[in-house]
């Protein structure tokens, strides 16, 4: 009974022992994971801010919001389960094989056959599902911006009672995701009961062969050979364990990789716009704008949109740019910040060609009103004094000179809450 009490003692120490371990590494692990995707969401968003106008086309504002959210979310789950199970799990399998080596080949044999069957289970289903992980990550991108449109537009979707074709258009992309989603989960959960079928037969080949074993040995032996295929049994359980958890890790490595291939193809992208040097104010010209035989074409067009433009504005000059829709009249402003640089030739600003200023600073000389209006969510002199600091802090003389000179102000002193009060972009 003392020797009863006495292991029976250092097995609950042990059990105890790790619980508490599991405490720890869990909260490690968490904090980890946490902190990873932090950092990734932060410098994917950073990189997405660096990003030109062509870039972010060729994403999709609903694409980027997919990378931003939901894939970091699953290398999050990732990361948060595989940390524990990549390392426990070869820990485990490395500690039971050295227990059950030399106990007997045909044992050792009967587990190799089990794992391998397990692995080539695991290899077919992975081949099988990570090509339509990647589909599933692009339709989540198309419903995002199914449901962004929809509820961009909701009054226009009233007002032409189209509703219904809305519907119909979130349905067929919702029914897509689904559809995919189910194929994926019925395949993955074909390795849940082949791993318990490999586990039952696994038993069950061990204690055959060990009868058999068992059987042709002299009286003497048989009590050892018993021991070892009962201990052969534990262990070779522990093996397959082992690789169950690794198995678990295989079943959300797949769209985890796929999510991870996606955040890189942001953050490997290219920026087309490159800062320039020039820092300094120029003493050539001021308040000028000048094009020089410029021309422009999209990256992926074919045809010139601008062909060889050139004119000059001096300061206090006021010009217009008169064309029907689609001719290219918002394109040509929109060399100036350098939402796209020219193809051909070049933009002038102070003299200066905007390529050869640091951003910072050629923004700094612009005063830039785009075509459709962006309020941001915050006050009213958030909102008006917004990009004039870090803060968007400016004294509130300035602020009310502004709002008076874009005829609002009647209109935000019978606010509520006057300048202090609440605005957001486009709350329907």
């Amino acid at each position: 009974m003392s020797e009863i009490l006495k292991n029976g003692g250092y097995m609950m120490a042990c059990a105890f022992a790790s619980l508490i371990s599991a405490i720890i590494v869990g909260y490690l692990v968490s904090n980890v994971s946490a902190r990873f995707s932090f950092s990734v969401r932060k410098k994917l968003f950073s990189k997405v801010e660096e990003l030109s106008t062509a870039e972010i086309k060729q994403f999709s504002t609903s694409s980027l919001i997919t990378r931003t959210t939901n894939d970091i979310t699953q290398i999050q789950m990732f990361i948060a389960m595989g940390m524990q199970m990549l390392i426990k799990a070869p820990i485990n399998a490395i500690w039971a094989i050295t227990k059950i080596l030399n106990k007997s080949w045909q044992w050792s044999a009967v587990t190799g056959a089990g794992v391998v069957i397990l692995l080539i289970t695991i290899g077919t289903l992975m081949g099988i599902v990570i090509p339509r992980f990647k589909r599933v990550q692009k339709l989540i991108d198309k419903l995002n911006g199914v449901a962004r449109e929809n509820l961009t537009g909701i009054r226009v979707v009233r007002a032409f009672n189209a509703e219904s074709y809305q519907e119909e258009k979130f349905d067929e992309v919702n029914n897509e995701l689904t559809n995919t989603q189910l194929f994926n989960q019925k395949a993955m959960s074909i390795l849940s009961p082949i791993m318990y079928l490999i586990m039952y037969f696994l038993t069950l080949g061990i204690y055959y062969i060990g009868a058999h074993l068992i059987m042709n040995v002299g009286m003497a032996d048989k009590i050892g050979l018993f021991g070892d295929m009962v201990v052969f049994s534990s262990y070779g359980m522990q093996v397959i364990m082992s690789f169950i958890m690794l198995a678990m890790i295989f079943m959300i490595l797949p769209r985890a990789k796929v999510s991870a291939d996606r955040i890189n193809e942001v953050l490997d992208t290219e920026c087309s716009i490159k800062d320039g040097k020039l820092t300094g104010d120029t003493a050539k010209e001021i308040g000028t704008v000048e094009f020089k035989n410029v021309s422009f074409k999209y990256p992926d067009a074919e045809e010139y949109l601008l062909k060889d433009i050139s004119f000059k504005a001096d300061k206090g000059d006021t010009v217009a740019f008169i064309g029907s829709t689609g001719s290219g009249k918002s394109t040509l402003i929109n060399l100036i910040p350098r939402f796209y640089d020219a193809t051909d030739g070049e933009v002038l600003v102070d003299g200066i060609n905007v390529k050869d200023y640091k951003l910072e600073k050629l923004y700094n000389k612009l005063g830039y009103i785009p075509q459709k209006s962006v309020m941001f969510d915050g006050s009213v002199n958030f909102n008006v004094s917004y990009g004039e600091s870090k803060n968007g802090d400016k004294s509130e003389k300035l602020i009310k000179k502004a709002v008076e000179v874009a005829q609002a102000k009647d209109f935000v002193e019978e606010m509520d809450e006057g300048y202090n009060s609440h605005i957001a972009s486009r709350r329907n």
